[in-house]
């Protein structure tokens, strides 16, 4: 199915293929001359680092943990509290907030002194805001070599955005928006709406977050920011940012307007989303570290964009769609290059045995009111092991994200099936 477009028209210089006035196939006129894009950049990077953790740095974390709740520690002369790590795959995070990292040691899964992967460093949007491209790759990689010996990098997650005023979601928007993922939450501001199509779905009221798709994955959302830089506390920050944004007519003065709502929309690169593009775009290299991604940042804007739009009608792309594909930019041009995701071929000749014997598993352990902890174990020791590990690493997808796997795969058996009864 081949998506179109409405025509685009400068009403002032006549041109064709380029303005705001975009023309639909019957005529209809929807002129976005009023929308004002106050910010375009990279929100969140998180850096995963492969390698082995040196022993002195991780004892020092690990007796400021067990010293107390509240405990702290300096890295490079900056000071972290240091809180468990569990939640997100590993034993400890390190964090301060003020400086803008998030650092978390020590992959839950894997032994602390056997290699594995063991580094994730988030980084907030102030902190990349604050530096150059090379800067923050070249400041991750320090902070990566200050706590694993024998460093790799092996993934990078990303969340593109770009804020504008001028436009805002019709309250049928999410029954217009095409996508594959097969979770959508609308959010109005009362309660959160989670369904799965877009078949029969109702919101009462205008939505204020729509997200499509799940964290692990390549996820998009549409919000109304400048509420939420009053929840996260970000406003002043954001408006110092958003007061530098000029147009044509309101030059050299600011075209934000405080008065008026500011929408984000946010795309939201998992690091196995951006291997598998990576692996299946023909002439790409691979992108593990920031600056590998920068070259293609715009390209996987766009890709996302495409894979995922709302349209006006039945394979016609909504204008404020095709205006925020096509005219934004993150610093270099979208290579000549047709983005594709890889999904992982066959590697060892009895993936669907695998498959069916961890399912089959799960099934025998929900039965028996297992917790995910006592099925990991039984996991490990099932003679399955090895080949489910493989299996997987080969999707990306490593211990940790295995875990989440397990749990949500016995929740779903205790809920939805007859191992429930």
């Amino acid at each position: 199915m081949k998506i179109k477009d409405f025509e685009r028209f400068d009403v002032n210089t006549g041109e064709i293929g380029k303005g705001d006035l975009f023309v639909g196939p019957e005529g209809q006129q929807i002129n976005l001359q009023g929308v004002n894009v106050l910010w375009t950049g990279v929100d969140t990077v998180r850096q995963l680092f492969d390698g082995r953790l040196k022993p002195g740095l991780l004892a020092r974390i690990v007796d400021a943990y067990n010293e107390s709740y509240d405990a702290t520690i300096k890295v490079k002369g900056i000071e972290f509290k240091v809180q468990s790590g569990r939640r997100g795959g590993f034993k400890y995070i390190l964090q301060n907030r003020e400086y803008g990292l998030t650092i978390l040691v020590q992959n839950f899964y894997t032994e602390a002194d056997s290699p594995g992967t063991h580094l994730k460093i988030e980084a907030s949007p102030r902190w990349i805001y604050e530096r150059s491209s090379q800067e923050i790759h070249d400041e991750l990689a320090e902070w990566g070599m200050f706590f694993l010996k024998g460093i790799k990098p092996v993934g990078i997650a990303l969340h593109l955005a770009v804020d504008f005023q001028g436009w805002e979601p019709p309250q049928d928007f999410a029954q217009h928006f095409v996508t594959r993922a097969k979770t959508i939450t609308v959010h109005n501001g009362l309660s959160d709406l989670v369904f799965k199509g877009l078949d029969g779905a109702t919101i009462n009221g205008r939505g204020e977050t729509y997200t499509f798709g799940k964290a692990n994955s390549l996820q998009v959302c549409l919000y109304d920011k400048s509420k939420e830089i009053d929840v996260s506390d970000k406003r002043a920050f954001m408006e110092s940012i958003w007061e530098c944004a000029v147009n044509e007519d309101t030059f050299p003065d600011t075209c934000y307007d405080p008065d008026k709502p500011v929408w984000r929309l946010e795309i939201r690169f998992h690091h196995r989303i951006v291997n598998e593009i990576s692996q299946g775009t023909s002439g790409m290299k691979p992108i593990y570290t920031y600056m590998d991604a920068v070259p293609h940042l715009t390209g996987l804007w766009q890709y996302a964009l495409k894979s995922n739009r709302y349209e006006f009608k039945r394979e016609w792309c909504h204008p404020i769609w095709t205006k925020l594909r096509d005219d934004i930019g993150f610093g270099y041009s979208a290579p000549d290059l047709m983005y594709k995701r890889a999904k992982k071929e066959p590697g060892c000749g009895n993936e669907k045995n695998v498959s069916l014997a961890f399912g089959n598993l799960l099934s025998i352990y929900a039965r028996n009111r297992f917790n995910a902890r006592q099925a990991w174990d039984c996991l490990k020791k099932s003679g399955l092991w090895e080949d489910l590990c493989n299996y997987y690493r080969r999707r990306e997808i490593y211990e940790n994200e295995l875990f989440q796997l397990v749990q949500d795969g016995l929740t779903k058996r205790r809920l939805l099936t007859k191992v429930a009864a």
